[in-house]
């Protein structure tokens, strides 16, 4: 009996902390992870990255999608020019940069982040299970 009343109370310690994450999103005060160009800044929030260098790199990708209209066209006239892309160098906490060579996933990464857009997203998609026929299925919806 006390394993069910346990197992119940983390389903509703679980569900109260996406009902506050939702709420702190709603807010615009959830701090997500940022992609390159931005940083959270403790007093101002969320800003653009001081490395000039690397805000350069993403305002050149748009403008060459605005010139070229295809992401791999992007993609090919960056690589012809030996334009450089960063990559974490300390495993995904993105204070120390490497550049390397632009790849496809870098370019389209970019292009389709609601970041650079000027978006706030969170909560728009969602991953359920269910036990159908005695197996779990998961869905993946965008809400």
């Amino acid at each position: 009996m006390k394993g069910s009343i346990s197992e119940f109370e983390l389903g509703v310690i679980r569900a109260r902390m996406l009902d506050a994450a939702k709420a702190k999103a709603r807010r615009g005060e959830l701090r997500l992870s940022v992609p390159f160009g931005y940083v959270w800044h403790r007093e101002a929030g969320l800003g653009l990255d001081a490395d000039l260098r690397l805000q350069e790199v993403i305002r050149l990708i748009f403008a060459r999608f605005r010139e070229l209209g295809s992401a791999r066209q992007v993609l090919l006239s960056m690589k012809a020019e030996q334009i450089h892309f960063p990559r974490p160098a300390d495993e995904g906490r993105m204070t120390n940069v490497v550049w390397q060579t632009i790849r496809y996933r870098n370019v389209i990464s970019v292009l389709k982040n609601p970041f650079y857009a000027g978006a706030y997203v969170y909560g728009k998609s969602e991953k359920r299970t269910s036990i159908v026929e005695g197996r779990a299925r998961r869905t993946y919806g965008h809400y």
